[in-house]
């Protein structure tokens, strides 16, 4: 039983949804988080769950291309039935849908859009070539978005859900570049399949590209202080950097699995930034 439950929480993506709950709340910053304490619980806690609904309905649709793309996951490893990843999911996001009940309409209804495009992502995704992947990066930028709507002001979320969005896309794309031989063997359109795998990549460093680009703009504006130009420079633009030199060389498909990975950790350093800016 120990093991099942293990898997159930590695068939979740805890990393992933570590991020969500941390982009939640830094959507709610600035608002009087004492005043809106129990609405933020609520908020971070329902989108935390409604990710996790989502990363397991997606292991039970990509079941298949997994076993080839990634064995280790807790479906083709043999760790729990396909089946139990669709009844996890599912109540899971129920769970969180109901969770959002409490917040207010407007979390409500964002909280559900996200629902639908995380199912339609999971049974679709693969075929949908790069608005598979703007799918993605927008739910995730619309983390932001939903927790400043948990306090009842979005004027401080849209530079991080927008800063989110190009991230995710990126490191989607990268994925998916890494994935595309056991995506083409299970008939997959994703985009590197339609465009081949170095254009691809070529778009994802250009998507950085775009973002270092913007980080300074909330400073410029006097939204963000000091604090946040020096960190998003030095623990993200410069490393991103380094990231593009990487993807516009060729990359093997073992560094493009480092090339994620470090994004992902770029990301809570960004998260880290926006918090020391406010």
């Amino acid at each position: 039983m120990f093991y099942k439950i293990l898997a159930a929480i590695k068939l979740s993506r805890p990393g992933n949804v570590a991020i969500t709950g941390l982009s939640v709340l830094v959507g709610t910053s600035g608002y009087g988080l004492k005043a809106h304490a129990w609405g933020i619980i609520l908020a971070v806690v329902s989108a935390m769950l409604i990710a996790s609904g989502g990363n397991s309905l997606n292991d039970f649709y990509d079941y298949e291309i997994d076993k080839i793309n990634r064995s280790q996951r807790p479906l083709p490893a043999g760790l729990l039935q396909p089946k139990t990843a669709v009844y996890l999911g599912s109540a899971w996001m129920l769970l969180g849908l109901a969770l959002a009940c409490f917040i207010g309409v407007r979390p409500l209804a964002l909280a559900l859009a996200v629902s639908v495009l995380l199912w339609l992502y999971a049974a679709r995704g693969k075929r949908m070539g790069l608005a598979g992947n703007l799918t993605v990066a927008l739910v995730c930028g619309l983390a932001f978005v939903y927790g400043g709507l948990t306090v009842g002001n979005i004027g401080l979320s849209w530079f991080p859900a927008g800063f989110a969005f190009l991230m995710h896309l990126s490191r989607e794309i990268i994925k998916d570049v890494q994935d595309r031989s056991g995506d083409l063997s299970q008939g997959a359109k994703t985009l590197p399949i339609a465009w081949g795998a170095q254009r691809s990549l070529k778009l994802a460093a250009a998507t950085l590209m775009v973002l270092i680009t913007l980080t300074p703009v909330p400073y410029l504006l006097g939204i963000y202080n000091t604090r946040y130009l020096l960190a998003v420079i030095l623990g993200v633009d410069l490393m991103l950097g380094i990231m593009i030199v990487k993807l516009l060389t060729s990359p093997r498909d073992e560094d493009l699995g480092r090339i994620s990975f470090f994004i992902k950790i770029v990301m809570l350093v960004g998260i880290m930034a926006i918090c020391l800016g406010l």
